[in-house]
């Protein structure tokens, strides 16, 4: 194997590779790359038996087709510490040789029929969407999924595709975001598809994503989800377990509605909190017919309190919330207003941006 290849091109590539590397692992082979020259291009392969990831380099010069396992961190920082417009990479024996103009490294390479096969993407998607719009709906349900939870089905993101409709659902137990948007296909299969992603997953697809308007396709398995752009595959084990019955958890009673633009909102929100400490991490937010009253209270900080002018409709009511949470919504919502629909001090609260962002969000008990 003989390639010349775009060092800014290569980097970007290996990067990409790189989140997926094992980094603690007793198989050595899961700490490398796989880099396979044919066809016109590079592709660099990655996995941690979780999670793989094959990514196509074009802006390469073949000289030799041919395929090599090189350790992922020694390739990384030679590329990255290199001042060259262009490498070149030579397999020689069990060495490769990785030359620019004024510098030479050989490093060691392990045996590429050794490492775990990464499925590449074949035949018809099950369904496709624009890279934009996917990247929109990931922002905006992701962050509230579990970060570790023994039970496994938070730790992911629901994806619900049916007809031309697709759907994001994630909750950690205290809040669940729902997020709708448009597939580009006509049509998908009569009980179309149903699958609970890694968070880490979307996250990799999120950064693959480099032109809004491509479409990224979507072929779910058994037990596993391959999503494919024009420059890469990724393939994913899903989350085991029973997302919960989220539908259940959205409130359909509610009789009190706050409306106000969502970046006032959420600078109210972020100035009440801050006073809040870790062990007072809430926020009392008071409605009635002249406006909302934010206030926090810690005993090592202090007291704040928030006048906010805004629409309410319904009887007064007073309730706490945790403040990252609400702010956390409120930075991805796409719309400049929203609403929040209220029920009881001890119910939970649904925040609405538009006709395709809902958010959920339990109340906390304040002293």
């Amino acid at each position: 194997m003989k390639v010349i290849c775009n060092r800014g091109a290569l980097l970007e590539a290996l990067l990409m590779a790189g989140n997926v590397v094992a980094a603690r692992t007793p198989k050595p082979v899961l700490q490398c790359v796989k880099l396979t020259a044919a066809d016109n291009a590079l592709t660099i392969a990655a996995t941690d038996l979780e999670v793989a990831i094959r990514y196509s380099d074009a802006q390469v010069q073949i000289e030799q087709a041919g395929e090599a396992l090189l350790p992922a961190d020694k390739l990384r920082d030679i590329v990255r510490e290199s001042v060259d417009d262009t490498l070149s990479i030579e397999l020689a024996g069990e060495q490769a040789v990785i030359k620019g103009q004024d510098s030479k490294f050989t490093i060691y390479t392990q045996n590429p029929r050794e490492f775990p096969p990464v499925p590449d993407f074949e035949g018809q998607a099950d369904f496709e969407i624009a890279g934009g719009h996917l990247k929109q709906l990931i922002g905006q349900t992701l962050f509230a999924a579990a970060k570790e939870s023994t039970r496994y089905a938070f730790n992911g993101v629901l994806v619900v595709a049916k007809g031309k409709k697709i759907n994001l659902v994630s909750t950690d137990g205290r809040r669940l975001a729902q997020a709708k948007g448009d597939l580009s296909n006509e049509k998908l299969p009569k009980d179309g598809a149903r699958a609970i992603v890694p968070a880490k997953a979307l996250q990799l697809i999120d950064k693959l994503i480099d032109d809004p308007d491509a479409p990224v396709s979507f072929q779910i398995r058994e037990n596993q989800v391959i999503f494919h752009t024009a420059d890469a595959t990724l393939t994913s084990n899903l989350v085991e377990g029973q997302f919960p019955p989220y539908e259940d958890v959205i409130p359909k009673d509610t009789d009190k509605k706050m409306t106000a633009g969502t970046a006032d909102f959420l600078s109210a929100v972020r100035r009440a909190a801050l006073l809040t400490t870790e062990e007072s991490k809430g926020v009392r937010l008071t409605f009635n017919k002249t406006g909302l009253k934010l206030q926090s209270r810690s005993p090592e900080s202090g007291e704040a309190e928030v006048n906010f002018a805004c629409k309410f409709e319904g009887s007064d009511v007073e309730i706490g919330f945790n403040p990252q949470f609400l702010t956390e919504a409120l930075r991805v919502v796409d719309t400049d207003e929203i609403t929040l629909e209220l029920t009881a001090p001890n119910r939970p609260g649904l925040l609405k941006g538009g006709q395709n962002f809902l958010y959920v969000i339990m109340p906390v008990n304040l002293q």
